[in-house]
């Protein structure tokens, strides 16, 4: 009865969400709805932002590509790539497919290439996800040191000779985070080889010193397999 209805009214405010506006250099802002209850993947994480606008500087032309995001969460940054004229597919948890397919109806007047969203499980099979997109893209999708081990098989799986990772993270001096972020780097490099994109090459205003953008390629197998 009467005791219910208060946090019932609060709960239904939470999953209403709220918007977050992110503009773009050419023509209007995107409009993304958040959602303040349902865990990590539901608000525009500082990382996305700068992911996102490093795109719009062309650094990494991605029109006509095929692109797919990892953990794409309110797919901030797949959907930006989309109005910049790439191919997109936005993947992530069953559970975020409502709140992607409303933040992509939301901006589809801005779309020049094309969006849609996908359920992708870490660690599980990518067939209908081949052939290997031209640009992978992940921001702030290494905190839990459980899905690791997925995640790089997902990677693994995922790309081809000529995939061009981009993942996007801010580094985080708290608690288990530096060991966490050390071990991914350790276990990517086994197969990758990275290269981190110099400050002065991200958006002059959407940069920070402690968000990184790293871009990573299979590494080239020489001889006989």
């Amino acid at each position: 009865g009467e005791a219910e209805e208060g946090p019932r009214r609060l709960r239904a405010a939470a999953m209403a969400g709220f918007v977050r506006e992110l503009e773009r250099r050419a023509g209007p802002a995107l409009r993304l709805e958040q959602r303040a209850a349902g865990g990590v993947g539901c608000v525009v994480w500082d990382a996305a932002l700068v992911l996102a606008k490093f795109l719009e500087t062309g650094a990494c032309p991605v029109a006509h590509r095929h692109v797919l995001e990892l953990g794409a969460g309110t797919g901030a940054v797949g959907i930006m790539a989309a109005t910049l004229g790439a191919n997109v597919t936005l993947t992530d948890l069953q559970e975020l497919q409502e709140l992607l397919m409303v933040n992509i109806e939301n901006n589809k007047h801005l779309v020049t290439g094309s969006v849609r969203a996908k359920v992708l499980k870490w660690g599980e099979d990518v067939t209908e996800f081949q052939p290997p997109p031209d640009y992978i893209l992940m921001a702030d999708c290494i905190y839990y040191e459980e899905s690791l081990e997925p995640l790089l098989k997902t990677l693994k799986d995922l790309t081809g000779p000529d995939t061009c990772v981009l993942c996007c993270y801010e580094q985080r001096t708290m608690g288990k985070n530096p060991e966490i972020e050390r071990k991914y780097f350790e276990l990517l490099q086994r197969d990758f080889e990275l290269e981190k994109v110099p400050l002065d090459r991200h958006d002059e205003e959407y940069r920070s010193e402690d968000i990184h953008i790293v871009s990573i390629h299979r590494k080239r197998t020489v001889g006989p397999q």
